[in-house]
């Protein structure tokens, strides 16, 4: 490779260290400290990288038909160290290489390197897109499918005619990867991508298809696509496959039972946790087993899991299990059983927890990520577990200081301007907590403060999909993540609205980048001006402008600025981004000289309740 692919690859992996989560200090100031110069490391990265692309490979990418095969190469062995099997440090370059090299091979007629590149650029738009799971928010799905189906389909027309192994293995690989583009929850899906698989089992499994390459690795590939059709328990799961897919999938499971155990037996170890738990679902699923004993079979999971084990099979032990318990718990019925479930849940969100904040940042990242999300989108409240902010704002401390940190910020300036709001134009306020008139605005200041506040930390919670794209580039956002990234609005509003202690907040999450005057920001539909939240939603848009100047606690993809030039872009604002009564708030030099202290206080408070959250979770 060449000395600047190196060196962006360098940078990457320091970026990785400086941007997740940090070994903690023995004193709060001490890790306050930490964490803003791994804020600001991380940032000098990203100009470094920028630049190292900007000069070396965008010119080459933006006139690859130029390109000598030789540089041909090297890009793609770049890409692969970008994106890979067991590694994902920099899947958007990895996409946008990978396309780049698909249009040299569709001009030039290259089929070989067409089939591979047309399985490559499918990965990781699929990579990409599982920041939005579990949602049902789908941008890459069609264009997944599209490029998997492409390559799959010279299966039919051109097999015979290649002679190259590795050509074939993608032409079989897209075949039984076509099942991720679909991603829907509905039945039709469930259908369509049962069928996929099936399908590709059939291929895999005929002889005659196997004697045409005998070099390629056919028991694995066929092996996989047992491993893709048990995935599908996730629709067993949910009701949403029929009968007919229970004896499928759980012929897979077993498939992959048998393989595992051949396996645990040859390293002398046990069966895989995701293995045990795949062929325990199977049985539960075809009636074998009762759901109190699938319940028992994951806690048991849990508690067997070392708290010094931070591997992929760590990872699923301590976040994916508790996810599937959340799950599979809201099935029970019988009142015993259901009295296990808190206190259970209880010890697993406190290993779970313990385990997260110390896990490093590894190539694991996004698998972590995907595992968490699980768990809130599961997750139920009871008197015994954390309120589910609580958990929300542990997720943040543990793996992302600076988004922590953002919306605590946003929340104590979301209480400012409120306050504000209260004396000088309380007619404003007038629907916010279903308030009808500026007197019974003013009669209920502690409750809509109170209110305010909480708006301010949680108005970002979509970027819980987010956090490894923010964290780990080395450069700024390509049009497919900035799109990716825009979908934190509908995250965010998605999350909230599933618990009753934060439905109320989900409006505020939504449409905290609409504009005033309706003519731009996202998400276009949102229709802010006929909103009751809508003048809470204006404060909380203001204090996501305001908090940018906190360097050590501004997104990465967002400029840092000096609070006066923040406090001006509020102003300028006034009656387009901004509500009027909002920018009218900061007028005056002394309510803009308060809001500077301010500020200046909550980067330190924050990072010292991050701090003491932190420990909290390190000691259970």
């Amino acid at each position: 490779m060449k000395p600047y692919q190196e060196e962006y690859l360098t940078l990457l992996r320091s970026t990785a260290q400086n941007t997740g989560p940090q070994a903690d200090r023995t004193t709060p100031e001490a890790f306050v400290e930490q964490a803003v110069q791994a804020n600001r490391a991380s940032r000098r990265a990203i100009e470094q990288g920028t630049q190292l692309l900007r000069q070396h490979l965008f010119p080459l990418l933006d006139d690859i038909l130029a390109v000598p095969l030789r540089e041909i190469e090297e890009l793609t062995q770049f890409a692969a160290r970008l994106m890979n099997l067991t590694s994902q440090t920099d899947v958007g370059l990895s996409s946008r290489i990978h396309a780049a090299l698909l249009s040299y091979a569709r001009h030039y007629g290259l089929r070989d390197m067409l089939i591979r590149e047309l399985y490559q650029v499918a990965m990781s738009l699929y990579n990409l897109e599982t920041m939005l799971s579990p949602t049902d928010i789908r941008l890459f799905s069609a264009r997944v499918r599209l490029y998997f189906t492409e390559a799959a389909s010279f299966f039919d027309t051109a097999y015979d005619d290649i002679t190259d192994p590795e050509t074939r293995g993608y032409i079989h690989r897209s075949m039984g990867n076509i099942a991720l583009g679909y991603t829907g929850n509905d039945p039709q899906t469930a259908q369509a991508k049962l069928r996929v698989v099936t399908h590709s089992i059939s291929v895999l499994s005929d002889p005659d298809v196997r004697a045409k390459t005998p070099s390629l690795p056919w028991d694995t590939y066929l092996y996989k696509s047992h491993q893709e059709r048990t995935s599908l328990l996730s629709f067993l799961r949910t009701g949403l496959a029929g009968p007919d897919a229970f004896a499928q999938v759980l012929e897979s499971a077993q498939v992959v039972q048998d393989r595992q155990l051949q396996a645990a037996r040859e390293r002398g170890r046990p069966l895989e946790p995701r293995w045990q738990y795949a062929y325990l679902a199977a049985r539960y699923h075809i009636g074998a087993m009762p759901l109190e004993e699938l319940l028992d079979g994951l806690e048991a999971l849990s508690n067997a899991c070392a708290d010094d084990d931070f591997s992929g099979q760590s990872t699923f032990t301590h976040i994916q299990v508790t996810g599937l318990y959340l799950e599979y718990s809201k099935s029970l019925r019988d009142p015993r059983a259901l009295r296990r479930v808190p206190v259970c849940l209880a010890g697993m969100l406190r290993r779970m927890l313990s385990w997260i904040v110390r896990a490093p940042s590894t190539d694991n990242n996004e698998q972590l990520m995907f595992y968490l999300r699980g768990v809130l989108y599961a997750y139920r409240e009871y008197p015994e577990t954390p309120a589910f902010i609580d958990l929300l704002e542990n997720v943040f401390a543990a793996r992302h200081p600076a988004t922590f940190a953002r919306m605590w910020i946003a929340g104590r300036i979301t209480r400012q301007l409120t306050a504000w709001a209260l004396e000088d134009c309380p007619q404003a306020l007038v629907g916010v907590l279903d308030t009808r008139t500026p007197q019974e605005v003013r009669s209920r200041r502690e409750a809509l403060l109170d209110f305010a506040l909480t708006a301010g930390r949680l108005y970002d919670t979509g970027m819980v999909h987010f956090i490894n794209l923010d964290a780990s580039a080395c450069r700024g956002l390509f049009e497919e993540e900035d799109r990716l990234i825009q979908q934190h609005a509908r995250c965010g509003a998605t999350l909230l609205e599933s618990f009753p202690s934060t439905q109320a907040f989900a409006p505020i999450a939504l449409g905290h980048h609409r504009h005033f005057n309706e003519k731009g920001g996202f998400p276009a539909d949102f229709d802010l001006s006929h909103h009751p939240l809508a003048p809470l939603i204006s404060i909380v848009a203001a204090a996501d402008t305001l908090v940018a100047a906190a360097e050590e606690t501004s997104s990465r993809y967002r400029p840092v600025i000096p609070f006066d030039q923040a406090c001006a872009v509020v102003l300028s604002g006034r009656g387009t981004r901004y509500a009027p009564f909002v920018s009218d708030l900061l007028q005056t030099p002394a309510r803009r000289a308060a809001l500077a202290d301010l500020v200046e206080d909550s980067k330190r408070q924050a990072y010292l309740e991050m701090y003491r959250r932190r420990a909290a979770m390190t000691a259970l």
